[in-house]
């Protein structure tokens, strides 16, 4: 019966040991691509938002010029 409330627990812990153990692994970015990396980020984002921004505002247009929602 001690052994059915333990068992879980166990379990647990081997899970995060598994965990401390992946991570002693990983190969973490240096501060310079870790800058780079971040910037790469930030102008795709900026590229998607302005081609979101055109295709709203083309799509407005077209929905005024033909007169869907009046």
């Amino acid at each position: 019966m001690l052994e059915r409330i333990r068992r879980p627990f166990r379990k647990i812990g081997g899970f995060f040991k598994d965990v401390w153990m992946e991570l002693q692994r990983v190969v973490w970015p240096s501060h310079e691509e870790t800058y780079a990396f971040t910037g790469v980020v930030l102008v795709c984002v900026g590229i998607v938002s302005v081609w979101i921004g055109l295709l709203d505002l083309i799509f407005t247009k077209l929905v005024g010029a033909l007169r869907l929602y009046e």
